[in-house]
């Protein structure tokens, strides 16, 4: 649901534009689950729930949520084609059709990213410090987007067959972006 700010949220209300926090984060960790905090493991598994219901993407199903340091919900998104066009679901995906790999060349992908989505329905203010949540690694493209972005700390489900990952990896650790995955 948005409220009267545009700003997605799960129901409960977001704090005013002065609630900002700032983290400091050093360096990339790549740590295991028992590194992720608790509300993080339900927001992890709330974006795998909330891909199926909205991603469009006929490869993978990515949703990413945006929390404040104070933990509350300021950003949405899902992988999905710009309104008005064809879905690929329908068949209107080049890279499926390509039979591109997962990881690879996104110069066709004509979908939005779960993370660019997020990011571009979230206020700015308050996302600053935060961690993005994603049911999947981050491609390079939101990777430059996330280290722009003001956010603190990458939440994301293990994708072992992700090409470019390690390349992606040592991108955010020299963005002093922490990265946690399950």
């Amino acid at each position: 649901m948005l409220n009267q700010r545009g700003v997605f949220s799960f129901g409960g209300s977001n704090p005013p534009h002065s609630a900002v926090y700032k983290e400091v984060s050093v360096g990339y960790t790549h740590k295991n689950m028992s590194d992720i905090q608790n509300h993080e493991r339900k927001w992890l598994q709330a974006c795998d729930h909330l891909a199926g219901i909205f991603s469009t993407c006929a490869k993978r199903q990515y949703a990413a949520i945006i929390i404040a340091p104070n933990k509350r919900v300021v950003g949405f998104g899902y992988n999905g084609s710009p309104p008005g066009f064809g879905h690929c679901t329908d068949g209107f995906c080049p890279r499926l059709n390509e039979k591109d790999t997962a990881g690879s060349n996104y110069d066709t992908c004509i979908s939005q990213h779960a993370e660019a989505g997020a990011l571009l329905w979230s206020d700015v203010s308050m996302r600053q410090g935060g961690t993005i949540i994603v049911n999947g690694p981050p491609c390079m493209g939101c990777a430059k987007l996330i280290a722009s972005s003001g956010l603190s700390r990458v939440v994301h489900k293990n994708n072992g067959a992700y090409a470019q990952w390690e390349d992606i990896k040592e991108f955010l650790s020299q963005c002093c972006i922490k990265v946690v995955s399950d």
